[in-house]
């Protein structure tokens, strides 16, 4: 990164050298104190903003005026009463989730979640981070904070002055995902076991249908074997095959949710999923036609736009 882009706000040094003033005064606090909660709220978006530099200042800008990109790039502005305008966060967690895998949509949601805390404390009457329970939100911003973190090449330790303990309770998440959702499995295995042979063989039936008929990636059911479906979100690059006739792109899928039509059990979230064995990353594939892939006309358009030519009378008189 050049001097000039190094000298820009949006850059990734000056972002984080933010988020650690806004976490330093965090820690001043006690977790179930409110002013805890509202400078976690407020680091965690420089946090963000400073991953998403990392990769490149340029995303962080705006893109309804070029200038706002120069900006970026650390260079001085070219028009007068200019003022240089950002992506809002929610943009910037939508653009990190596709471009980190390990920023996965579970995360982004609970940041995106996070972030509208803090609006609704600085913004309305509520006392919102004063009646937040810091069981359910503490150990998920831990974990987004090593995520953006170990993206930067930096420890959770750079960020957090008890680093161990907070990496226990990251632990703790996945621990109790893992019961949650075994206890899940387990109970629509149950049921399914009581259901009769002809119950079964129609529920089975139906579920090849559908995963059949849906987008998905099929896998069995863990709790009745059936076909079932996992959706996920689209991470790492696109990989484009050109051939003669046809363009072909893969992209790898991380799961996000599963679902099974025969014993109606569904899972949501990356932990629940990678807890039971379903987290492994799938490839979605699209084949396109070169002409479909490449904007072009194909024969049957053209001899349309021939005839639509010939049956054309041509006005002079304009």
């Amino acid at each position: 990164m050049n001097t000039s882009v190094e000298s820009s706000p949006w850059a990734k040094d000056a972002l984080l050298s933010k988020s650690q003033l806004y976490a330093d005064e965090m820690n001043r606090f006690s977790p179930d104190d409110w002013q805890f909660g509202l400078f976690s709220s407020l680091g965690l978006e420089f946090l963000a903003r400073a991953a998403l530099s990392n990769i490149s200042p340029v995303l962080l800008a705006d893109q309804q005026n070029w200038r706002n990109v120069m900006f970026a790039l650390g260079k001085g502005a070219t028009s007068k009463q200019f003022s240089a305008v950002s992506i809002g966060t929610k943009e910037v967690l939508g653009r990190l989730t596709e471009l980190l895998p390990s920023f996965t949509a579970e995360i982004g949601g609970f940041c995106a979640k996070h972030v509208e805390r803090r609006n609704i404390e600085l913004h309305t009457g509520e006392a919102v981070f004063l009646n937040a329970s810091t069981s359910e939100w503490l150990p998920r911003y831990y974990r987004a904070c090593a995520v953006l973190l170990a993206s930067m090449g930096r420890p959770l330790s750079s960020l957090i002055p008890e680093a161990k303990k907070a990496e226990e309770m990251i632990e703790s998440l996945e621990d109790a995902s893992a019961k949650a959702v075994d206890q899940d499995i387990k109970a629509h295995a149950k049921v399914w076991s009581n259901k009769t042979d002809h119950e079964r063989q129609v529920s089975i039936s139906q579920a090849d249908a559908w995963a059949t008929r849906q987008s998905g990636h099929r896998s069995q059911c863990p709790a009745c074997k059936s076909t079932a479906l996992l959706q996920g979100t689209p991470i790492g690059t696109v990989a484009t095959t050109i051939g003669d006739d046809e363009v072909t792109q893969r992209q790898g899928i991380l799961p996000s949710s599963f679902e099974c039509v025969a014993c109606l059990l569904k899972i949501s979230g990356y932990s629940k999923l990678s807890a039971c064995g379903l987290g492994n990353v799938f490839t979605e594939t699209s084949t396109y036609s070169a002409a479909e892939f490449f904007d072009l006309y194909t024969e049957d358009e053209l001899e349309d736009a021939k005839r639509e030519a010939r049956d054309y009378e041509i006005d002079n008189n304009e």
